[in-house]
């Protein structure tokens, strides 16, 4: 009950966030501007359409995760609310765990518009609904629900600023952890071995959730794939979560 709590202060406190609604409206305008793009592609108007609207969702739902993510826990320290509430029956773990799940319950909020939009654009334009879109979307939700992760962890002991570039560079070293693998072993330079090395074992591989190529193509995606992304995921959540308590415990309040 007293999660409970938290996750529905947070989830209030997250939809009035002026940020989300700009992110929100540029995600439906990317969405839609399909519409304008795919006569410009010479016979790949759906192929070009959908892979546009699911990086979309994607990217802006990564964009909400960063900037709202890293503050979660910051500005109840801002403003001196967190020495109210953690003096009271709930533990720190409780507290970060409710702001946690509270912004996983908005992210869940806007990819379900943003896929609905997506559904009925697709439909429209094509004449039939595509069940791949929905892995594509399932795997973008445990996506973020890394990339949140990330942003909770650095969000108990670094500035908004901090954070957001923190938790973006890992976005972005998330999605080329295989490539750096590859430069690793061809590599001559300790350095680069090392570093590759870390970035593949240590950060997450964030390409498990990117299945974009193969719905854009009709290529089917065996459920095997989807499982051990979503589990991948969930483990690596709940490892950064698990860390993130660790460091909130370190803070004197």
């Amino acid at each position: 009950m007293r999660t409970a709590a938290v996750i529905r202060n947070t989830f209030r406190q997250a939809v009035r966030d002026r940020v989300l609604y700009v992110l929100f409206f540029f995600g439906i305008l990317t969405i839609g501007s399909g519409a304008v793009i795919g006569p410009l592609s010479l016979g790949e108007a759906p192929k070009i359409s959908k892979d546009l609207a699911l990086a979309a969702i994607s990217i802006f739902g990564v964009l909400t995760a960063i900037l709202i993510g890293t503050r979660l826990v910051y500005e109840e320290i801002e403003k001196k609310t967190v020495y109210l509430i953690v003096p009271k029956p709930i533990k720190r773990w409780q507290f970060l765990l409710g702001k946690y799940l509270g912004l996983m319950c908005v992210l869940a909020l806007i990819l379900l518009a943003m896929t609905v939009v997506l559904v009925l654009y697709v439909y429209l334009s094509e004449g039939k609904f595509q069940f791949c879109l929905l892995q594509a979307v399932l795997l973008t939700f445990f996506e973020l629900a890394v990339v949140t992760a990330v942003a909770t962890f650095f969000s108990t002991f670094a500035t908004p600023v901090g954070s957001g570039i923190f938790t973006f560079a890992v976005f972005f070293v998330g999605h080329v952890t295989r490539d750096l693998r590859a430069l690793g072993e061809i590599s001559d330079s300790v350095a680069v071995k090392l570093f590759a090395s870390f970035a593949y074992y240590v950060l997450p591989n964030l390409s498990n959730f990117n299945i974009r190529g193969e719905v854009v193509h009709g290529v089917s995606v065996p459920w095997s794939q989807l499982v051990y992304a979503m589990s991948y995921g969930l483990m690596y959540a709940v490892i950064l979560l698990v860390a993130s308590v660790l460091a909130f415990q370190r803070r004197d309040f």
